[in-house]
């Protein structure tokens, strides 16, 4: 009955909002490597002692892209007019960041496996058992792999979106000295904080999580038709 009742809560958060945490995972996604890309693109630049805002850095190869990709993670392109205003675009991905915490950890009580012999299946992608089954083993066992990255990016992205949870948030990381907290919260927030390993792995969480949503409303649509 418990799981019956969580399933419906993964579900019926994830319909309307599966759409908009694809997006906000994508464009996470691109913007992991964003410094990396924009040094490509302009090998006589030495991007990384540029700040986020430095005047030089809008004259870089690739850099409207990187704002635009922004401003559609942060604001869904409705970007406040100043520092700390509430807009429609911003309260959306807030609250479809708090509901997507909610999926993961839901998602996370329905993976759990009753016996090893379930557990081995849920860990792993079957490709002989029909498209249906390697769907539903992408969504189960992909899911299971990202979800610890996919809570901490959240958890971090909150911080952004709602005062009460940024209270929370910096209370339950005191030790971190004040003027170091924006800093902190954003390699943790973007995996910075552990070099090029924690960057692909991040990547490859955002990734995953764009896809999740799909391969849900994929699921979602063959039991519905059957």
């Amino acid at each position: 009955m418990i799981k019956k009742v969580i399933h419906l809560l993964h579900l019926w958060i994830s319909l309307p909002l599966g759409i908009i945490f694809s997006v906000i995972c994508l464009t996470g996604a691109i913007l992991v490597f964003e410094n990396e890309t924009l040094q490509l693109l302009n090998p006589q630049a030495d991007v990384s002692s540029m700040g986020k805002h430095a005047p030089e850095r809008r004259e870089l190869v690739g850099y409207d892209f990187f704002r635009q990709t922004l401003r559609i993670h942060r604001w869904l392109l409705d970007a406040p007019a100043k520092k700390g205003e509430r807009t429609v675009g911003k309260e959306v991905v807030g609250y479809a960041t708090l509901g997507m915490s909610v999926v993961l950890l839901s998602g996370l009580v329905l993976w759990w496996p009753r016996n090893r012999r379930v557990l081995q299946n849920r860990l792993s992608v079957s490709t002989r058992k029909g498209i249906r089954r390697f769907w539903y083993d992408t969504h189960v066992s992909l899911g299971f792999y990202a979800t610890l990255l996919l809570l901490v990016m959240c958890i971090t992205g909150l911080v952004w979106s709602f005062t009460w949870w940024r209270e929370i948030f910096w209370a339950l990381f005191d030790f971190v000295p004040h003027e170091g907290r924006k800093r902190f919260l954003y390699t943790l927030h973007t995996g910075l904080w552990g070099g090029i390993t924690t960057q692909v792995l991040y990547f490859l969480g955002a990734l995953i999580g764009g896809t999740l949503p799909l391969t849900g409303y994929y699921l979602w649509w063959k039991k519905r038709r059957r």
